[in-house]
């Protein structure tokens, strides 16, 4: 395990708690990004500590400094972006269907995904979980006190900053056509799709499928297909395969390529994640 801690990038650490596969946190010390937008798979959840960011999700637009425990939640499956100054921050990254099943548990009933609200918001007590979870799980620890960790941060997160599914608004609605070339992206992300082949799946011209669905994902078919890509890439590596054969199975041109996509999404080289959150 303290191999595995080691800063990977410099200012960056990266690493699965207690070789947990559904979770993972990321500890970043001062750093500054240029403007980028991204699609996530899992929940996300940014713990800030300073610095400054212009951040865009849904119809949330902050431009600031950031105060001390200030958070923001991305759902499974949206596009969010950012620019970073001078920032350091954790990042969460939690299994939809773990979070999911621990709220079941927690509440006694069967739940569906959580849902969060778009805006930034300031809790100390999360804030001080979320650090008490980077501190404790980079120790051994007994499986008691792993659990007692993760029960005071998961319940302190679903209690307090949950909200009704009814009760939202209905974010990113989605043509049927573009619910239709996603799913197409999904199953066929490894291969060379062309707009042409996208557009008569989904019965639609060119130029209007890719207006239409930018419009909506916020991203361009290809930028997509590409974060979806990336995103297989992640699991792969995180399951101990080399850069090599991960670049070469989820459709990059090579590792090169490959390479240089996944340290702009996720800050480091696919090399040195493999190294730190490699399960054994």
């Amino acid at each position: 395990m303290e191999e595995s801690l080691k800063r990977v990038e410099g200012n960056i650490m990266v690493w699965r708690p207690w070789q947990l596969k559904q979770l993972e946190l990321l500890q970043v010390d001062t750093i500054s990004t240029s403007f980028r937008r991204h699609l996530t798979q899992e929940y996300t959840l940014f713990c800030a500590q300073s610095g400054a960011a212009s951040f865009q999700y849904r119809n949330m637009r902050f431009n600031s400094s950031f105060i001390n425990g200030a958070f923001c939640i991305v759902e499974p499956g949206e596009t969010w972006s950012c620019q970073l100054k001078d920032t350091s921050y954790h990042r969460l990254s939690l299994d939809p269907a773990w979070l999911q099943q621990f709220a079941s548990e927690m509440l006694h009933r069967e739940q569906p995904l959580p849902h969060f609200s778009s805006h930034d918001f300031v809790d100390p007590s999360l804030r001080q979980a979320v650090y008490g979870l980077a501190a404790r799980s980079q120790a051994p620890a007994s499986r008691l006190q792993q659990e007692e960790t993760l029960l005071h941060l998961l319940a302190s997160l679903l209690l307090s900053h949950t909200e009704d599914a009814e009760a939202l608004p209905r974010f990113g609605w989605e043509h049927p056509a573009v619910k239709q070339a996603k799913e197409y992206l999904q199953g066929h992300y490894t291969e060379e799709v062309s707009l042409q082949e996208l557009a008569r799946v989904v019965n639609m011209s060119p130029f209007h499928l890719s207006h239409v669905f930018r419009l909506i994902v916020g991203l361009p078919p290809h930028a997509y297909q590409t974060q979806l890509r990336l995103a297989h890439a992640r699991r792969l590596l995180a399951q101990g395969y080399s850069v090599g054969y991960v670049a070469q199975e989820t459709g990059f041109f090579d590792q090169s390529h490959f390479t240089q996509l996944f340290k702009r999404r996720f800050l480091i080289t696919p090399g040195s994640y493999r190294k730190t959150v490699g399960l054994s």
